[in-house]
């Protein structure tokens, strides 16, 4: 069996997103993971909280051996990883009470923002909230020099990346139903979002 794919910075990060999800989930929360990659998150949180239902999801399932390294951790609260392209979301039943990714917004091409927010408001139920970790810019302008150097190092390296800014995520978040809760700095010019489902969902 091959050796596991390694993230050194989602090892780095895991510790600290875990502090903030302690804070903002139930203890019964179902959580949507979207982009899991190495699984390093999966399993670090779903050790961490025990009665937390964790939900990793991935375009390409075997790119990082994704499902064979979460199934040798043996974690009842940890799901078998669902294929999920942010371009063709799925209809997911039943609703979670959060939709989470690091690190994932900003290496994506900027269309696709637009159906990553509106399939992250589709998939939580009332109340749930939408969870983003990464860098961010406000207001058009990077918060360091080094988030500036990191967003032109996206730029070239995946096709559309770039380090987003905050109010046309927070625009969208709105225009699915999702109010703005809070923005925690994080190390490493990073942020912890959180938006929650405020709006009911139209019928028509």
């Amino acid at each position: 069996m091959s050796e596991p794919h390694f993230s050194k910075s989602a090892d780095a990060n895991k510790g600290v997103i875990l502090e903030q999800l302690q804070t903002v989930l139930k203890p019964d929360a179902r959580v949507l993971e979207i982009a899991s990659g190495t699984g390093q998150h999966a399993l670090h949180f779903a050790r961490n909280l025990d009665q937390v239902e964790w939900q990793p999801s991935d375009r390409d399932l075997n790119e990082y051996q994704l499902a064979e390294t979460l199934a040798n951790a043996n974690l009842k609260n940890l799901a078998s990883p669902i294929m999920l392209d942010v371009l063709h979301w799925p209809n997911l039943r039943p609703k979670f009470d959060a939709v989470y990714s690091s690190n994932c917004i900003h290496v994506m091409p900027l269309e696709n923002l637009k159906p990553y927010v509106e399939g992250a408001a589709k998939s939580l139920k009332q109340g749930g909230c939408m969870l983003l970790y990464g860098p961010f810019k406000y207001g058009g302008e990077f918060t360091t020099q080094s988030n500036a150097d990191f967003s032109r190092f996206l730029s070239e390296t995946y096709s559309g990346g770039g380090i987003r800014d905050f109010e046309a995520v927070d625009q969208l978040a709105k225009d699915n139903g999702l109010t703005f809760e809070s923005d925690t700095p994080m190390p490493a010019n990073n942020q912890f979002l959180v938006w929650r489902k405020t709006a009911p969902e139209s019928t028509a």
